[in-house]
This record gives C-alpha cells, sequence and structure tokens, in this order.
C-alpha cells in the first residue's frame, strides 16, 4: 500500500535523505528560490534552461505526474534529478538527472537513485521505474549501470536527438518494484515533510 496513495498527498513531504545527498522537492512555492540557487556556475544557464524544461511540477487529472528535485550532496548543490509518472493506470514511471559539470563523478546520479526508487515504489505505489542514454553517452551508462536494479532491457532505435541534432538510438533500462524489495533497505530513506 503506498504510504501516499490520493493524489494530493504528496505534497506533505519536502525532500528525501539517504547516504549524505537530499532531493528537495520543486514546488511552485519555492521556485524562485530554487531559481536564486543555480545562480553563479559557469553551466548555469544551460541547468535553468532544463529546469524549466523538465523539472517543474506537472499534472494530468489532479495528480502530479512530475516530480522534480534539486540535489545536495551534502550542503553543496549538485544538480536534479525527477521522477515522471508515465502512466498511473499501468503503474509506471521514468527518471533523470542533470548534474552541474563541477559535480560530476562524485556518484550523485546513482547515489539519487534510492531517493526516487523509495518514491516511486513505497510512497506513490509504482511497479516499474525506467531510464536510458543515447549511445553515445558513456557517462550516463557508466553511471546508469552503477544503479543495483537496472536492467537492460535493450536499444531503442533512433529515440533520441543528440548535440548534433541527429536521430540517435537510445539504451533502455528499468528496475521493478520486486527487485527494489530484494536489493533495497527502504529504511535509509527518510522523508522530511
Amino acid at each position: 500500500m503506498p504510504r501516499y496513495p490520493c493524489p494530493t498527498a504528496t505534497a506533505m513531504f519536502q525532500a528525501l535523505h539517504s547516504d549524505s545527498i537530499t532531493l528537495h522537492l520543486i514546488n511552485e512555492n519555492n521556485l524562485s528560490e530554487v531559481y536564486a540557487l543555480f545562480q553563479g556556475f559557469p553551466d548555469s544557464q544551460e541547468m535553468l534552461d532544463e529546469l524549466f524544461r523538465n523539472y517543474l511540477p506537472r499534472y494530468e487529472q489532479g495528480r502530479r505526474t512530475n516530480f522534480g528535485f534539486y540535489s545536495l550532496l551534502g550542503q553543496e548543490l549538485a544538480g536534479m534529478t525527477l521522477l515522471t509518472v508515465d502512466s498511473w493506470e499501468e503503474r509506471t514511471a521514468s527518471t533523470g538527472a542533470d548534474v552541474f559539470r563541477h559535480m560530476r563523478g562524485r556518484g550523485v546520479t546513482p547515489r539519487s537513485k534510492p531517493h526516487l526508487f523509495y518514491l516511486a515504489f513505497e510512497l506513490l505505489g509504482l511497479n516499474r521505474v525506467a531510464t536510458g542514454c543515447l549511445l553515445s553517452n558513456i557517462s550516463s551508462r557508466r553511471s546508469i549501470e552503477k544503479t543495483a536494479g537496472f536492467q537492460l532491457e535493450g536499444i531503442m532505435r533512433e529515440s533520441g536527438v543528440n548535440d548534433a541534432g541527429e536521430f540517435e538510438d537510445e539504451y533502455l533500462y528499468a528496475i521493478l518494484r520486486r527487485d527494489w524489495l530484494r536489493l533495497y533497505d527502504k529504511t535509509l530513506v527518510t522523508v522530511l515533510e
């Protein structure tokens, strides 16, 4: 049984914490603070563009479907991560992340996944979470493959567009709720309300 089964109940939490990483939920009421936090870095504009393109709350039929977070490693702003509910009926979601350049290589993205899995499987009652990356994105592939439970399911032909504007194949990975129950200790994630 999901902890927050009703669509508005997820507003009851503000952040998820585990393993020195805190994911702070981005909402309409803290957006100006988040915007201010993201100032002053060489890649601030790029990250802000991503924030407004992918990380804002979205709703379908009164239920939140997009859970964007800004991430802190200790007290240091690291980037953003998100969980998007693709289908409430099929109980599926997908995840993604964007990390400031100076924070890359510190394990922020794979260490943030347990938080998102907890949200998906424990709080929202979902069954499957997928992610992917372009074949040319070797660092993203390494990051995904460091995350326990993600299984390579295949290659999606020309499903993404690379920086050159060309279609490119993408790797598809997913984890199921039953895998999460076997591999993760849900007591290690703290919900901050």
